[in-house]
C-alpha cells in the first residue's frame, strides 16, 4: 500500500525593501548583491534577484526549526545548526545508503549528493529565482544601492583599522516567487531498494515531516529570505500566494514574476485535472482565483485562513493511501 501526495506548486508575489536577498561576493570592502537580466517587454533589464538556491537554503532552515518545533527528533548535528552539509546520518558520519541518509529530515527534503560513495538524492523542494515582476514599471522601480556600515575591531586600538567602514549593497522591488514541493515522495527512497527505520510510526514521521515543510516555506516567503540577516533583515510583505496541491506531480505553476500568472496557472491545471481525471485542490491568498473544470478552489484574503486551508488539504493528501 503505498501512501500518495502532497505534490504541492507555489506562486507568489512577495515585496521587498532593504534586504541583501542574496550576496554576489566582495570586492574590497564592497559587498555586492546579486544582479541578474530578465526580458520584457521586448527589453533587456539588469535586476537584483534572490537565486534560487539562497531561497531553498531558508527553507531548509526554517522547515528544520518547524520540523523540531512540532517534536520532530530525527535530525543531525547540521540540519539542527541550519549547515547545508548533507549526506550525513543520525549520527554526522558519512551515511552508508539512501535510506540510512533520509533517517535525517533535512537529507529527505532536501537532497544530498556523496559521490565517493555514489550515493544521491534529489531534492524535493526546489525554487526558482525570485526576480521583479515582468512589466516595465515595475523593473524600472526595482533598486539597488549601497550602505555604509562600520565594525570595531578592539584589538587594534589607536590605529586606523579600529573603525573599519564597509559598504553593503540592498535592494527594494516587487519580486514574483515560484516553488514545487514533491513531499509525497518523503521517507521514500528514489535510487535505492532498501528499506527506511524509523524508530516510531513512519507514516506519523512522514506527516511530521510534510508538515514541517509547508511551514518552513511560509515563514520563508512571509519575508524571512535574505543573506546577511545580521546586518538587516528584510523589510518584507507577502501580497500573495497561489497552492495547488494534488495526489500525483503536476506542473509548476507560472511564475509569480509574470503579469498574469493567476490566470495562466490556472488554466494549465485544468487542462491537466482534465487529463489526469482527477480533482487537484488549489487555495489563493489575496488573490481572487476563478472557477475552473476540475479544480476545487479556495480564495481567502485572511493569512490565518490560508495556512489552515493549505495545512488542511496538504494532511488530507499525505493521510490518503491507494
Amino acid at each position: 500500500m503505498i501512501v500518495t501526495g502532497p505534490y504541492i506548486r507555489v506562486a507568489g508575489r512577495l515585496r521587498v525593501n532593504v534586504a541583501v536577498l542574496t550576496g554576489a561576493g566582495t570586492m574590497g570592502n564592497y559587498n555586492m548583491h546579486t544582479v541578474v537580466r530578465v526580458v520584457a517587454d521586448g527589453r533587456v533589464y539588469e535586476v537584483p534577484a534572490l537565486t534560487g538556491n539562497a531561497f531553498k537554503r531558508w527553507h531548509a532552515v526554517y522547515a528544520a526549526e518547524q520540523y523540531q518545533a512540532s517534536g520532530g527528533m530525527l535530525l543531525n548535528e547540521f540540519c539542527k545548526k541550519g549547515v547545508g552539509l548533507r549526506g550525513k546520518n543520525l549520527e554526522g558520519k558519512d551515511a552508508e545508503d539512501e535510506c540510512k541518509a533520509i533517517e535525517d529530515f533535512c537529507n529527505d527534503i532536501h537532497g544530498f549528493l556523496l559521490p565517493d560513495r555514489q550515493i544521491k538524492r534529489d531534492s524535493l523542494a526546489r525554487f526558482a529565482f525570485a526576480v521583479p515582476v515582468l512589466t516595465h514599471a515595475e523593473l524600472e522601480n526595482a533598486q539597488k544601492f549601497a550602505v555604509t556600515h562600520n565594525r570595531v575591531d578592539p584589538f587594534q586600538k589607536g590605529k586606523e583599522t579600529e573603525m573599519m567602514v564597509f559598504k553593503q549593497e540592498y535592494s527594494s522591488a516587487r519580486y514574483g516567487f515560484s516553488a514545487v514541493l514533491d513531499l509525497g515522495l518523503s521517507l521514500r527512497p528514489l535510487y535505492r531498494d532498501c528499506t527506511v527505520k524509523i524508530p516510531n510510526d513512519i507514516e506519523r514521521e512522514r506527516k511530521l515531516r510534510i508538515k514541517a515543510s509547508v511551514l518552513g516555506l511560509l515563514v520563508a516567503v512571509r519575508g524571512g529570505v535574505g543573506s546577511h540577516t545580521a546586518r538587516a533583515l528584510p523589510i518584507a510583505d507577502l501580497e500573495e500566494m497561489v497552492v495547488a496541491v494534488a495526489d500525483v506531480p503536476i506542473p509548476a505553476l507560472v511564475h509569480g514574476a509574470y503579469p498574469n500568472y493567476v490566470e495562466k496557472s490556472l488554466d494549465m491545471l485544468s487542462a491537466f485535472a482534465k487529463a489526469l481525471n482527477r480533482s487537484i485542490r488549489v487555495v489563493c491568498y489575496n488573490v481572487e482565483c476563478g472557477k475552473k473544470p476540475g479544480l476545487d478552489v479556495q480564495s481567502v484574503r485572511s493569512f490565518s485562513e490560508f495556512v489552515e486551508g493549505v495545512l488542511k488539504i496538504v494532511d488530507e493528501f499525505a493521510s490518503s493511501r491507494k
